[in-house]
Parts: structure tokens; C-alpha cells; sequence
């Protein structure tokens, strides 16, 4: 009676652990949550231009190794190349009321500075070079515009140095930018129709860059550097930047931020204390609260939202080099 009792056990037992197998294995597997939309190269500061539809940098193809601006569709997987120039080519702005595209390159700065001159212009600020922080080029770099094809290219500044992360505001007639000089870096403005030197707007012992316009224009974001380079915080501002408000706070480096198209959070990249990569974050424009998006292997940054604010778009070096990936933003940030 007992042997019966076990070999019915044994049998039940065999039954439901067989059943658990089967169930799992019909069970359909979680989709990922990002997913890699380039291959070629290395790609990288994804800006949405449409609906569907961004530019991105992309480098160390087949058939060019310099940095070029790219045109890619998320609808038909179609990508079109739009620059052709030579040397680095950084900081992407879209002008959607002109259908202009503004960005800086090295491609002229590398033809006219006097050979002398190199060792110096191609200085980084010192902290930079260490493994804290890599993804920013602060080689000598002007801003062009040009048409959302490439064509109708026009140079915007000249400095002997570094000009980047551009915004243009054509109801102000102002074109602002991250400028390195005095051993600092500032943010400048400057009118394109009229012939008037470059000027200050912010005064500040750190270093302010990445300035990016609220899709209502009337805010900017931005990200500013300690004296050292050895961390830094995403702050708010409005058009005149009266009263810059810090909405981090945290120890670290906080960078690269962008807008949400409802222009009440931020969402950027950031890496504390104690952290293998950099992910990326979301604050509210208050600062009251925020939330983590990614945890993915490697670095998340330079994010981007389609307009109807439902994708995102981001650079990560998960695969082992930079490449643009997409995941479905996660709804809109609600503070308790």
C-alpha cells in the first residue's frame, strides 16, 4: 500500500512538473524594451525631424570614416546621407518653421588654423580626457546651417576654438551657442542679420552647454560643468535666462538633456556615485520629482522624443560601440 501511495506521488509530482515545462515553454517571451534601429558605423545624437523621421551623426562607415549628418525613416527603415564634409561634425538642431538644420563641424577650422596653432586648438580641457567623461569633442568647431538635404550650407560663427551646441530663435533673431574661451565655456548669442559681435548671456564660474528650447519657447534646458569638470547639473531657464534654476542636484555628471514635447520634464542622462554607466532620467522642469528609465549594459545618452511623444531615441554603447536605439517612452512623469 505504501509503495502505491509513493509511485502515485512520484506520478503527480512528474504530472505537474511536466505541465509547469509546457506552459512555460508555450508562454510567449517579454519583447525587449530597446531595440537597435543602426547598424553601419558608429551612430550617434538622434533629433527628431518629423513624426517618424530623424538625423542622426554617424561615423566609420565603408565609405567615409569622418563624421556626417544622416537622415533615417523609422517607418520604412529608409536612411539618406546629408553631409559630405570633412573633419568632426557634432550638436544637431532642427529649425522646423525654416526646415533648416543647424550644427558644428572642424571641417573649416581644420583648413585655417596655421599648423603652429594645432597643439593648442585641439586641446581638451584637461578632466575631460579621463574615464569619467568621453562623449563630448571640444576640438576647434564652427556652427553651419544648411537645408534638411545638405544643400545651401552657410558658416554662422568664427572663433579660434570651440562653437557648438546651437539654437537658433528666429522670432528673436538669436542664435545661441557653448563657445570655450578664457579657458571656460560660455554661452553666447549672436543675431544673424545684423553685424554685431558675439555676446555673453550667462556669466558663471562652470562650464554651460548642451542649451536646448522648449517645443512652447519659452524655456531653455542646459547642463553646466563644475570648474573641474568633474561633474555637472541640468538646470531651467527662461528666454532670458533671469533667474537659472538647478532641477539636479545630485553628485555625478547629469548631461545631455532634451525636452518633452509637453514642456513639463526633462529628460537627460546621468551617471552617480557608484555607477557602472550612465542611464537615462527623466525630472520634472520643477525638479520635484523624477524617475529612471533605462538600466540597459552600457551608456544611454543624448535622448530624443518623437513629437507625439511616444518614442524615444537614444545613443547607447550596449552592443560595445554607439548606436541609436528606440523604446517606447513610458508615459508622461506625474509627481505625487
Amino acid at each position: 500500500m505504501g509503495r502505491c501511495i509513493i509511485s502515485l506521488f512520484i506520478s503527480s509530482m512528474f504530472l505537474l512538473l511536466s505541465t509547469l515545462v509546457w506552459a512555460e515553454s508555450t508562454q510567449e517571451k517579454p519583447k525587449p524594451r530597446s531595440k537597435a534601429v543602426t547598424k553601419r558605423g558608429q551612430n550617434s545624437q538622434p533629433v527628431f525631424v518629423s513624426k517618424t523621421g530623424f538625423v542622426y551623426v554617424s561615423k566609420n562607415r565603408k565609405n567615409h570614416k569622418d563624421t556626417q549628418l544622416y537622415f533615417k525613416d523609422l517607418a520604412t527603415g529608409k536612411e539618406k546621407q546629408i553631409t559630405h564634409q570633412v573633419g568632426q561634425l557634432s550638436g544637431v538642431f532642427y529649425l522646423k518653421s525654416l526646415g533648416q538644420i543647424l550644427y558644428s563641424s572642424t571641417t573649416d577650422e581644420e583648413k585655417e588654423a596655421p599648423y603652429i596653432l594645432k597643439e593648442y586648438l585641439n586641446r581638451f580641457p584637461a578632466s575631460v580626457k579621463n574615464d569619467s567623461f568621453f562623449q563630448l569633442d571640444f576640438s576647434p568647431q564652427e556652427i553651419y546651417q544648411s537645408k534638411l538635404d545638405g544643400s545651401s550650407i552657410e558658416r554662422l560663427t568664427e572663433s579660434s576654438g570651440y562653437d557648438g551646441f546651437p539654437v537658433y530663435l528666429p522670432e528673436k533673431d538669436r542664435l545661441y551657442f557653448s563657445r570655450w574661451h578664457d579657458n571656460q565655456m560660455h554661452l553666447y548669442a549672436k543675431s544673424l542679420k545684423k553685424k554685431l559681435a558675439p555676446w555673453k548671456v550667462m556669466k558663471t564660474q562652470g562650464h554651460d552647454l548642451g542649451l536646448q528650447i522648449s517645443n512652447q519657447k519659452d524655456k531653455f534646458t542646459w547642463f553646466r560643468f563644475s570648474p573641474d569638470f568633474k561633474s555637472s547639473q541640468v538646470l531651467v531657464s527662461d528666454l532670458e535666462f533671469n533667474n537659472p534654476t538647478f532641477v539636479t542636484l545630485d553628485s555625478g555628471v547629469n548631461w545631455s538633456p532634451t525636452w518633452h514635447p509637453n514642456g513639463k520634464s526633462i529628460i537627460y542622462s546621468a551617471k552617480y556615485s557608484g555607477d557602472r554607466n550612465f542611464n537615462l532620467y527623466e525630472v520634472s522642469q520643477g525638479g520635484e520629482c523624477k524617475r529612471q528609465i533605462t538600466s540597459d549594459a552600457g551608456d544611454q545618452f543624448f535622448p530624443t522624443l518623437s513629437p507625439n511623444g511616444k518614442v524615444l531615441l537614444y545613443t547607447s554603447t550596449q552592443s560595445g560601440q554607439e548606436q541609436i536605439y528606440r523604446m517606447r517612452y513610458p508615459g508622461p512623469l506625474h509627481c505625487p
